[in-house]
């Protein structure tokens, strides 16, 4: 049985997303993949506007996730 991490960040793929790495940094992205370890966002923009094209980010260090789209 899938958890519900697996089963929400599956219907979120290809999505807009927030997350909070840390409890400090916020970032938005487009959801590209996700396993039980990581997650990689593309379109990546910091709370303070800096811009990349992708962020692999451990799982472990998310706070939240909020779907934005």
């Amino acid at each position: 049985m899938e958890s519900l991490l697996e089963k929400v960040l599956t219907e979120w793929k290809g999505h807009r997303i927030a997350i909070t790495v840390g409890s400090e940094h916020s970032f938005t992205g487009i959801l590209e993949d996700f396993d039980g370890e990581v997650m990689l966002l593309r379109d990546v923009v910091d709370v303070v506007g800096n811009r990349g094209k992708a962020m692999l980010v451990s799982l472990d260090d998310v706070s939240w996730v909020m779907l934005l789209e």
